[in-house]
Formats: C-alpha cells, structure tokens, sequence
C-alpha cells in the first residue's frame, strides 16, 4: 500500500492537528503534573517548591510541596519539554508567583504528551480495526470518531493522565493479541512494560492491567503461548514498578508512600488516606444510570458511538473474536466499577464522565467489530454518531473543557450559552479556548461581535472537513481490490 493510502497517517495527521489548534488553561488537576515535570528539567528535583500556588493538588511532606499524583505522566512530559527548551528557548517557569491559566511551555508539553499519545491510540485503534475486517475507509472512521467524537478529543487537549495511560494498555493488548507475531519476547516484555507504566501515570487503572495479565496467563494455559511469557512479562511489569518506588524513596522517604497519603487540600485528604490510596468505597449503582445516560455525565451522550458497543461485542462473538470481546468487556467493567466506587463520581471540573474516559479505546474495539460486518447501514449510523459526537465535542473544547460539576445539564447552562455570547454564571476564566486562530489573527478575532466568537474556530473545523473528505477519496479502493471491497462497491455510505 502507498504511503498516501495508509489509513493510519490520515488519522494521525487529523487528530494530532486538531489537538495542536487549542492552549487549554491549567486546571489544578494539569497543573500539579506540569510542576513537577518543570521542577525535574528546570531544577533537577522532585519537590515543587516554589511552584505550589500554581495548583491545589499537591502534597505536604517534611517541609516541601510535592504534586499529589502518580509521576508517570510528568516523567514523559519530560521529554517534550526537553525538546521545546532546546529548539524553542524557552525559559524555565518561574518561581514564587501566584498561580496563573497559560505558560508557554504547557501547550508543548501538553502536545507532545497528551496530544500525541491520544493520536497514536487513533492509530492503533485504525490498525486493530484492519484486523478485526474493517476496510481502509471504515478503520479510518473508527481512529477518528475516538479521537473526535468522544470525551478523549477534551482530553487530549489537557495535561490529565487518562490518554497516555490509555494509550498504553492498548497498545499492550495489541502486543499480546498478536501471537503470530516475531520476536515474541520482546513484545511481551514491552506489553508488561506499558501496562504496569500506565498504572504508574494512574493508579486507578491498575484494574485494567491486571485484566491484560490474565490475558497472558490464558494465552500460556491455551497452549498459544510458552510459559516463559510470564517471566517476560514479569520483568517488564517490574520496571515501572522500580521507577515508582524510587520516586517515593525520593519525595517521601519510604517506597511505599504515596502523595495520596498527604494531600495539602483537605477536600482530597478526607477521600484518600494510606488505608485506602484511591478513596474507594462499595460500589453505588444509583449512579450506573447517570453514567451512562443524559447531559450531565451520561457516556451514550458525551460519546454517541459508543451506543454501537453492544452490538459489536455480539458480533465478535459470533465471529470467534472471543479475546477482543471478553478483554475489551472485561476493560471497561474494570474502569466502570471503580468510577462507580469512588466518592468524586463525578470527575469534578470535566467534560463528560471524566473517569470513564480510560475506557473508550476499549469500548471502540466492538465499534470496529459492528463496523466489519460489512452492512453500509451500520456505517451510515456509525458515521451520523460519530458527527454528532464531532461537533458536540468541539463545542465543549472550544470553550476550554473545564465544566464545573455544579453545572446539572453543562451543554444548555454554559457552553451553548457561550457560543452564543451569553454571560454565564459562575464561569471562571476566559469564554474559549485560546487557540491557533486567535493567536495568528488576534485583530480578526477582537472584532468579531460576541455571539460570533466562535467563528475563530472555523480554521479547524473547514481543515479537518477538508482532511477528511480527501481522507475519504484517497482511500476509495477499486471493486476489484476484495481487501475491504463489500464497503467501497455497495451503495450508501
């Protein structure tokens, strides 16, 4: 296949541009990753002192500040930092200042960390999709309605910990899905690798790794595997694992602390304690109905194409794909049921359910499965979902991401009312986003009356309809070409 027709690099051009568009503001939850990957290359150390008013998440211990999170997240931030200070001279941030929305520096970390990561799960999700029978086009539409059309488009966008730790996973059940693969032992130690990492950048997720662990232990006990694959896996898992406690050791003096354990903010000290590092009670299930359904934190609202997820996983079954429906199912439950068990349910200041956004690149597995029957009604429905999602999301990026959980229904409370230049109570910040459009034509934007603000969104918006039209006509295969010919020689979609 030529380089231009590799559904793959359409996708991650798309979702990588689109991310580069917006300068989210921090929030404390962004900020507190930011500071210590700003303490380590500024200052080579793991206490933020100096830099704590930037954020309210962050630890008290003997005396220094340290963010309350997990280090993974700002570790890899590291490196496009690195990058960004030596190419682009930036200075380091500075100390002993009050807290403020934007930094250079964050829109390049942010970038480079939660933008690519979000990008190259699209990418895998393209080529998982090709596997499970999705033609070019159809894998194409499953890797942007992920990184468009759900809650992950927000977050890609923010320095949050949910699309890099995702991010791995998948790529770990990628790696342990294909067993035909060469170099078998490499793969799975870098399977082990990623999946203990992502539990690393967030401790919630661990559940999710544990599930792919088990994958690997019935691979081995259904003979598609030699038992050595544990040890494989074993040393890799360990790594992470290594990294985690020396940052204890470092911060808190012992490799079994955690920032959880001395939280500053009490708000966050009453939830979590040494006893119980996640705060996790019983799960609820009054709260499965508002998670799944309606405008306040509803994941069928906020994501629209994961209403297909059903359907798919009946028709993985029936097609023997037993591993990618029982992992996947098992994956989401995972993700599920803490957010069901954790007392801030509702994920705070967020788009959508913030703490179920770990599980979409699972939940878009049977999304390809459904897509790969082959029947063109299924696609027209996916692609009128995946729109819906589209331009729900842009809304909710465009004016930053950060909605207040006080906000019951936050699309008609404040971002429509936003967009439409309407005062919105309670608001904190700036109305939008800023964005690409407003940095290169600030006089442009200036001039445009308030309840046409979000013209300086239409760049992206006609770029990315542009991009996938051409998308759509460079992939179009000849009926000749049986790879994928039910989806380009019948009529509709």
């Amino acid at each position: 296949m030529k380089v231009w027709r590799r559904p793959g690099l359409w996708v991650f051009a798309v979702l990588f541009g689109s991310y580069a568009y917006f300068w989210q503001a921090r929030d404390w939850n962004s900020a507190s990753r930011l500071m210590l990957t700003y303490a380590l290359v500024d200052r080579g150390t793991v206490a933020i002192d100096g830099l704590e008013d930037q954020t309210g998440d962050r630890a008290s211990f003997g005396g220094h500040f340290y963010t309350d999170k997990l280090p993974g997240y700002s570790l890899l931030a590291a490196v496009p930092y690195l990058l960004s200070k030596a190419v682009l001279r930036l200075p380091s941030h500075p100390l002993n200042v009050p807290g403020f929305a934007h930094w250079p520096a964050d829109y390049w970390v942010t970038l480079g960390t939660s933008g690519l990561f979000t990008a190259l799960s699209g990418v895998l999700l393209v080529g998982l999709a090709r596997e499970l029978g999705c033609g070019p086009r159809r894998a194409a539409l499953v890797g942007l309605a992920y990184g468009l059309a759900t809650p992950a488009y927000a977050y890609a966008t923010m320095a949050h910990g949910h699309q890099t730790s995702s991010s791995a996973l998948l790529a770990a059940f990628i790696l342990l899905r294909r067993t035909g693969a060469k170099h078998q032992g490499i793969r799975i130690f870098i399977a082990g690798l990623l999946a203990s990492y992502a539990s690393v950048i967030e401790l919630s997720i661990g559940p999710v790794a544990a599930v792919l662990g088990l994958y690997l232990i019935a691979q081995v006990l259904g003979k598609r595997r030699k038992p050595s694959n544990l040890g494989d896996f074993g040393v890799g898992a360990l790594l992470p694992l290594l990294v985690l406690l020396g940052y204890n050791q470092l911060a808190y003096g012992s490799p079994w602390e955690l920032g959880y354990f001395h939280h500053s903010a009490k708000i966050f000290a009453d939830v979590h304690s040494e006893a119980n590092p996640l705060g996790l009670h019983v799960p609820d299930a009054h709260r499965i109905m508002p998670l799944l359904f309606g405008r306040y934190r509803g994941l069928t609202y906020y994501a629209p194409i994961v209403v297909l997820v059903p359907f798919g996983l009946f028709t993985l079954a029936r097609r023997g794909e037993w591993a990618a429906a029982i992992v996947s199912t098992a994956s989401m439950a995972a993700v599920f049921a803490v957010n069901l068990s954790y007392p801030e349910w509702t994920g705070g200041w967020s788009t959508g359910p913030r703490l179920l956004v770990p599980l979409l690149p699972f939940a878009m597995i049977p999304v390809a499965g459904c897509l790969a029957n082959g029947r063109t009604w299924i696609v027209c429905c996916a692609a009128a979902l995946a729109l819906a999602g589209g331009v729900l999301m842009l809304l909710f990026v465009g004016v930053g991401g950060h909605l207040a959980q006080f906000y019951s229904d936050p699309l008609s409370d404040a971002v429509w009312p936003i967009w439409r230049g309407r005062p919105v109570e309670g608001w904190v910040g700036e109305p939008f986003a800023r964005n690409l459009g407003r940095i290169l034509f600030p006089n442009a934007t200036a001039r445009l009356p308030a309840s046409a603000k979000g013209l300086q969104f239409a760049p992206l918006a006609l770029a990315q309809a542009g991009a996938i039209g051409l998308l759509v006509k460079v992939l179009r295969r000849p009926a000749s070409d049986k790879t994928g010919a039910a989806e380009e020689v019948k009529p509709g979609c």
